[in-house]
């Protein structure tokens, strides 16, 4: 579509390395990098918890990668000469993983830390700034060419379903083992 190539134009026209650096930085937190890091922080605190963030987020992947090969939509820059790659992707565009992972660590480590926090306002705060992450990941990966908006808001979609599910699943378990 026109308008989403145009939005990826727009970013990029206000491109510098230091912006190029932010933006690669803040795509990692959505990456496995960030998994692995908010994994072994769960692992520390609870292995169960643990396990349930890394089953959502695995599971999640997989179903992403089969529906990046069955819809087969080419990266932008592959699309439109106009669109620089300032990052590397492997695959196909749509949905974005960058966007599921942001949104599934986003999900665990606000369920984990506002059951954790006694103060309204550390909770919101948590919650603000997670969401601000997950905004930047998705702003990101179009800015770096390697996604279209659609891609994001189907990655971001994904997340919110695999997160409320995995969360669910973990609350629902928890409450049978402890009335067994």
């Amino acid at each position: 579509m026109q308008f989403e190539r145009d939005i990826i134009v727009a970013l990029q026209s206000i491109a510098s390395d230091g912006l190029t650096n932010f933006f690669k930085a803040i795509s990692l937190l959505g990456s496995w990098y960030g998994f692995i890091v908010v994994f072994l922080i769960f692992l520390f605190f609870s292995r169960r918890f643990a396990f349930y963030f890394a089953s959502t987020f695995l599971g999640g992947i997989a179903f992403n990668y089969v529906l990046k090969i069955i819809i087969d939509r080419p990266r932008p820059y592959e699309t439109y000469s106009s669109i620089i790659a300032f990052s590397d992707a492997m695959g196909q565009s749509m949905p974005s993983n960058h966007a599921f992972c942001a949104v599934v660590i986003s999900f665990f480590v606000c369920f984990f830390l506002v059951k954790m926090l006694d103060k309204k306002w550390a909770k919101v705060l948590c919650i603000f700034i997670m969401s601000v992450i997950v905004l930047l990941v998705g702003f990101s990966r179009m800015y770096l060419g390697v996604h279209y908006l659609t891609d994001i808001i189907a990655g971001y979609s994904l997340g919110v379903l695999f997160s409320l599910a995995g969360l669910n699943i973990y609350n629902k378990t928890r409450r049978w083992k402890y009335e067994s």
